[in-house]
């Protein structure tokens, strides 16, 4: 399984845009063949700052998702204008699961 998660932080007049975009990004990526889960989250102490986790089983589905035309259309098309840098900081993690600590 793949993790990858996405920092970015909102231009403050643009953040009820952006959210929008991630909300809907976030539907249809949910949707997405290989997408185990996916979601968006605001930092408490700085509402512009978010961040995008999602949980891919491989990473022909992670790339099957970044060629979507849901993924084309909302990243790489309006992102870039609601957010203070054009490229989010993006990581990339291989999960091991274990069932006890």
């Amino acid at each position: 399984m793949l993790m990858t998660i996405a920092k970015f932080e909102a231009l403050p007049e643009t953040r009820t845009e952006l959210l929008e975009l991630v909300r809907v990004l976030a539907e249809h990526s949910r949707t997405d063949a290989g997408c185990l889960e996916y979601g968006c989250y605001q930092d408490i102490t700085g509402a512009d700052r978010l961040l995008i986790v999602g949980y891919w089983t491989d990473r022909q589905a992670l790339e099957q998702h970044y060629e979507s035309a849901c993924f084309q259309e909302l990243v790489g098309g309006r992102f870039a204008t609601l957010v203070i840098d054009a490229v989010p900081s993006v990581s990339l993690y291989d999960v091991v699961e274990i069932d006890r600590l």
